[in-house]
């Protein structure tokens, strides 16, 4: 029984050491990025006039909030009319969002345009189709639940505007949830509010980004173009683009002062079905573009850490459910031979590390709250422990059960681009409360 109480106690160690070490790694980078870099680096007005932009939006059965998106896009921004576009790809869509579509072109004219798609081919592909259309200099992605705040399109351009932005091949925005509305909504503000903030901070560190946010992201059009496009085969193009833009030379920036708010699962099934796509794509890019960037690792520096980072978390996702298997057989032996000193010791230092992964969580989300928005949104700490406990393993969950299926999607060039739309939140069809403010 020792050398099973060894292997108990190692099985333990290794599960819990990840999760902290890499919060503690995210905590320590993304401070120094906020102290040496992103205070220093605030939107300013443009000097050299406003370019033209196109923003492109996907919609597939979009009937419930494509209306208020466009109507929000026609009109709340603050950027001269007559030097943006919108450009709406209707791929495939069996409800209203076709005819709706029609009233807003009569509606707004020129400004909006809509490219038909018959059969549904995904985002990736209507995007390419609808490239060769697009007027701008400038393509913004925003998805048709997804509302960008007002200045957003003069401080994508002052990126591009300022001393070395020639180079820079995309910019995408810090999100927020309009719709708070169940528990699974209103942990989720612990996670856009601040985690993943946090994260793109901490890789910007080092000068990379593992991907940017499909529902609102600024491209350089010639960028897109260099690059091939969006890969339709791919589950996620937003994944994909930003290791193919940041391999082919061209820089990546993640603008945390750059919000826009975005319709989040209010179920614990439609955030697992979310999650499941967000890990197919990210295994399907580590498995077909790392090992060409690790042959030249020094070339691609900025995106090495990113490759050894995902890679362990899927070893460990993985480890996980194996090690969890492992030690709850092992304790249901104890109790079967009434070894309680065993029982209790390997129950206490499993919650002596759980304790601290909760704590690590913890100084994250204030951390990363004090950075986006001065500790406001620390009002959602009470969900921090559900969130930080059972987001883990849906994260975890998905990649047990999305790691075959994507390798036989690859192994057969299975086109994995085609998607639907999710269930939309009654809140995304209307404008967010306090949209305009600062909150």
């Amino acid at each position: 029984m020792l050398l099973i109480d060894y292997f108990t106690q190692i099985l333990i160690y290794t599960l819990v050491s990840y999760p902290i070490i890499g919060g503690l790694s995210f905590i320590v980078s993304s401070l120094y990025y906020w102290l040496l870099m992103e205070k220093e680096d605030q939107p300013r007005y443009l000097k050299k006039g406003t370019p033209f932009i196109t923003i492109l939006v996907p919609a597939h059965n979009e009937e419930a909030s494509i209306e208020a998106t466009i109507d929000h896009l026609a009109t709340q921004m603050n950027y001269p009319t007559d030097q943006y576009e919108i450009i709406v790809v209707n791929d495939g869509s069996t409800d209203k969002t076709g005819i709706i579509l029609e009233t807003l072109q009569a509606k707004y004219g020129q400004r909006l345009r809509t490219v038909t798609i018959i059969n549904n081919r995904g985002k990736a592909a209507g995007f390419n189709s609808a490239l060769g259309f697009a007027k701008g200099e400038f393509i913004l992605s925003n998805d048709a639940d997804s509302k960008p705040e007002v200045d957003a399109l003069w401080k994508y351009m002052y990126y591009f505007e300022r001393e070395g932005g020639s180079q820079l091949g995309a910019v995408t925005g810090n999100m927020l949830s309009i719709n708070k509305t169940t528990l699974v909504a209103e942990a989720q503000q612990n996670e856009l509010n601040s985690i993943i903030g946090l994260i793109k901070r901490s890789q910007l560190s080092y000068g990379g980004l593992f991907a940017f946010s499909g529902a609102n992201t600024m491209y350089r059009k010639a960028a897109v173009i260099d690059v091939g496009g969006w890969q339709a085969e791919q589950p996620t193009e937003d994944i994909a683009i930003s290791w193919d833009m940041q391999t082919a030379g061209w820089q990546a920036y993640f603008a945390p002062h750059i919000r826009f708010f975005m319709d989040v699962p209010e179920t614990l099934p439609e955030l697992v079905k979310q999650r499941r796509r967000w890990t197919s794509g990210g295994i399907y890019v580590l498995l077909t573009k790392s090992f060409g960037i690790l042959r030249h690792p020094i070339k691609h520096f900025s995106m090495v850490p990113i490759i050894i980072d995902y890679g362990l978390s899927i070893i460990w996702s993985l480890f996980y459910w194996i090690s969890m298997a492992t030690f709850i057989v092992l304790q249901i032996g104890y109790v079967i031979n009434q070894d309680w000193h065993r029982l209790l010791s390997s129950l206490s230092i499993a919650a002596i590390f759980i304790t601290i992964e909760i704590l690590v969580g913890l100084i994250q989300l204030v951390q990363a709250s004090y950075f986006n928005d001065g500790g406001r949104s620390l009002k959602y700490i009470a969900f921090a422990p559900w969130y930080i406990l059972i987001y883990w393993m849906v994260n975890t969950y998905t990649v047990a059960v999305e790691i075959v299926p994507t390798i036989r999607q690859i192994i057969r060039g299975k086109d994995a681009g085609v998607w639907k739309s999710p269930t939309r939140s009654t809140e995304a069809t209307g404008k967010r409360e306090g949209e305009d403010s600062d909150e």
